[in-house]
């Protein structure tokens, strides 16, 4: 009973491979990224081979439990978008006003500033 929980959660995690890492690799996108910015997040793309992400909450957004609380949701959006961003190298900046934003308004802003970066992949061109 207690394996098919487990499994069954696996597949909902955040699995290491695509997490961006180390401070090193932070720096580098912020360094050769471009900035895609909107009113509660700021997004810097690096293209890559494969799939990173990594998630940064300024300790100006709040305390320890609100900062966890919103990498946490950022997460989970980029969890269920990766099936559909292109490779490469992501970075999401929270900004102060995201506090105050709900959780259903933050999932729309990440999907929109992926769409206005153009990484997201269209159906149709996965099938030519």
């Amino acid at each position: 009973m207690e394996g098919t929980s487990e499994a069954g959660r696996r597949d909902e995690r955040f699995p290491r491979r695509y997490r961006l890492g180390g401070n090193r690799n932070y720096r580098y996108v912020y360094r050769r990224g471009k900035s895609y910015p909107s009113r509660n997040l700021v997004l810097i793309h690096l293209k890559s081979r494969d799939l990173k992400i990594g998630f940064s909450v300024s300790g100006k957004v709040g305390n320890a439990v609100t900062r966890n609380r919103i990498r946490r949701c950022l997460r989970e959006d980029a969890r269920k978008l990766r099936g559909e961003m292109k490779c490469g190298r992501y970075v999401f900046i929270a900004r102060t006003s995201i506090v105050n934003a709900p959780h259903e308004a933050v999932t729309r802003e990440m999907r929109k500033l992926l769409a206005k970066a153009k990484l997201l992949k269209d159906a149709p061109e996965q099938g030519e």
